[in-house]
């Protein structure tokens, strides 16, 4: 059984990636497990500052897990999630740093997916109390997906993979047929350069990595588009705006692997303007099948 982790904060955004993990844990048959993160004062005394008192966060704790009962309850009753079923939801609070206390939630309840809400197009300072996408995408255990708030859940016919065909991609690309396999989506390989195209040659790069994917991922639907662009961000916004995707897929990387990019990585500057969901995959270096 599969496991989504959404970690909520009660606002709208948070709201819409809970519909989004509802719908998707429907499909592919999949618990969801709902995580609250508290953020309070430091135990630790400092010179002009007041300690806040430790039985205070048992408190804070006994009202959280209260609240989160509340709000599955809600869900539970809410009509529009009834049919065909009700997935499985389990939930848990945690009181510290937020970006700690989710990355720890995700250890323990080792999620296949993890889903989060963006506060609106083009702005996702904060996830939840005040969680930023930065730190979230570059600490990424498990793929993440980024639910902008206006994002109305549509089922996942087409997936597009960002790839510079890299043997290190296949991996994600095997992690993307596995998770979604139930949707039966087309998963589209998007390559973006600004050379010439080599795919008729049968030695080119890109022939050679359709080759790898072949051999070693079983999946008959995956099909591979070329982008002739100068600006990777450019090409890959166009493909969100014009190809009739469901979702984006990139793995994040170090910025210096993109060498033309100088203030961040594709995948944080993608999710500043991205308007449709953003699937984050960690970055991994062991390809698969050999």
């Amino acid at each position: 059984m599969k496991k989504i982790l959404v970690p909520i904060d009660y606002s709208s955004h948070s709201d819409n990636a809970v519909n989004y993990a509802i719908e998707i844990a429907k499909k592919i048959n999949a618990d969801i497990h709902l995580f609250h993160g508290l953020e309070a004062p430091e135990l630790i005394a400092m010179p002009g500052f007041m300690v806040w008192p430790a039985e205070d966060f048992s408190e804070m704790k006994e009202d959280a897990d209260e609240d989160m009962k509340k709000y599955v309850l809600k869900l539970k009753e809410n009509p529009i999630y009834q049919h065909p079923y009700f997935p499985n939801i389990t939930f848990s609070t945690a009181i510290g740093m937020t970006t700690q206390v989710i990355n720890q939630a995700i250890v323990d309840q080792k999620p296949d997916l993890v889903i989060m809400g963006m506060e609106g197009k083009g702005k996702i300072d904060r996830f939840f109390l005040g969680s930023t996408s930065k730190q979230m995408i570059e600490k990424a255990l498990v793929p993440i997906l980024l639910v902008p708030a206006t994002a109305k859940y549509q089922p996942l016919n087409k997936i597009a993979f960002a790839t510079d065909l890299s043997e290190n991609d296949l991996d994600s690309i095997h992690d993307l047929a596995r998770l979604f396999c139930l949707y039966n989506p087309e998963i589209l390989l998007i390559h973006v350069d600004d050379q010439p195209s080599d795919f008729h040659d049968p030695k080119s790069p890109s022939n050679q990595f359709l080759n790898r994917v072949t051999c070693n991922i079983n999946y008959g639907k995956i099909y591979y588009r070329y982008i002739n662009e100068t600006d990777i961000d450019k090409g890959l916004k166009w493909l969100t705006e014009h190809g009739l995707v469901d979702i984006l897929s990139m793995i994040h990387r170090h910025p210096s692997i993109f060498s033309r990019i100088l203030d961040g990585s594709h995948t944080q500057k993608l999710a500043r303007s991205i308007h449709l969901p953003l699937l984050v995959m960690p970055e991994d270096k062991t390809p698969i099948g050999w």
